[in-house]
């Protein structure tokens, strides 16, 4: 390749090449991500609880999924949206009072005996919350109705996820205070608003490790629970030289299932089909945007409004690594 070097100078303070093939634009580079707008707390009403994370830092996993959000729509919550937060523990660990409060009532599966949900009351002034706890094994003898907790303490060990060798629970915070018509779980609000200064770095930690196969539509740790299908996500590219938008469309609410449109600044459509994902890949998740006549292999990472995407050219082979991936931002 022809270069053209010009040398500038005595003390030779400047060097600049240019490149016959160099490209008309230059690379962008993404700026920090900027910082999320935490959900609104549910309710006015005086009284705001101060919650703990459930987990100890040495506990988690992140073996099957890390975490699944609040409102996410899975085939088990397809129609009205996930009532908290699945959390994956390592096989042992320890599942603790989120905040000091009475216990309510320790019931058993019936289906899956052994397997414990607890609910715990909280009252802050004359605001009453509370937190559910299930999956649970390995009760303490304490553990008990009407028995009173303190923040922190041990409530029992987490489950174990299908055969997955590792464990987990639900965790899920009731306002009673609040009511949601015509969904199951009508009190239930999410916890992220609640969390402590101390408990949040541990939640972002576990968050920043979640992997769901809804979160190109909804990939925020705090989902609005009522969302119709098809729903639609874009995501603006804010560094690196992928195309300039992306729009990712669910059609079913119980299966993550996706068309894409990939678009140019102007929001006009330049090239549309079939998304493919493969979540069990490790450390990131697999991608393929299937065109009419084309096909482009990716990698992908998601965690809240950024996704960091590296997408092959078509017929290229996937990269092995997110090294050079675009950035892209989506708004909450």
């Amino acid at each position: 390749m022809r270069k053209l070097c010009i040398l500038a100078g005595i003390a030779l303070l400047a060097a600049a090449c240019t490149d016959e093939k160099s490209p008309a634009a230059p690379t962008t580079i993404a700026a920090p991500t900027p910082p999320l707008v935490p959900p609104p707390l549910p309710t006015n009403v005086p009284g705001v609880l101060v919650l703990s994370m459930p987990i100890d830092p040495g506990d988690s996993s992140n073996t099957a999924f890390g975490m699944v959000p609040f409102g996410e729509h899975g085939p088990d919550h397809a129609l009205d949206g996930h009532a908290g937060w699945d959390i994956e523990y390592r096989p042992g660990g320890i599942v603790r009072a989120a905040a000091a409060g009475t216990i309510q009532e320790v019931s058993e599966n019936p289906l899956t005996p052994g397997r414990f949900s607890v609910f715990i009351e909280h009252v802050v002034g004359t605001h009453y919350y509370r937190t559910i706890y299930t999956n649970l094994v390995n009760l303490p003898a304490g553990i008990a109705p009407d028995a009173v907790v303190f923040a922190n303490q041990t409530i029992g060990t987490a489950g174990a996820f299908g055969t997955s060798g590792t464990s987990m629970i639900h965790f899920q915070l009731d306002d009673l205070e609040f009511h949601r018509e015509g969904l199951s779980s009508p009190k239930a609000v999410s916890p992220e608003p609640f969390l402590s200064p101390v408990a949040k770095p541990l939640f972002d930690g576990l968050w920043s490790r979640g992997i769901f196969g809804s979160e190109l539509v909804e990939p925020f740790a705090t989902n609005p629970r009522e969302l119709t299908f098809p729903a639609s996500r874009t995501w603006t590219r804010a560094g690196g030289d992928g195309p300039a938008k992306i729009r990712f469309t669910r059609q079913n609410a119980r299966a993550a299932e996706y068309n894409y449109e990939l678009q140019a600044e102007s929001g006009t459509v330049i090239e549309s089909g079939t998304v493919a994902i493969n979540l069990i890949s490790r450390p990131y998740s697999l991608i393929a945007l299937t065109a009419p006549t084309q096909v482009r292999l990716g990698l992908y990472d998601i965690v809240s409004n950024e996704m960091r995407l590296s997408l092959a050219l078509p017929g290229a082979p996937r990269a092995t690594d997110l090294t050079g991936a675009s950035v892209y931002r989506t708004a909450r």
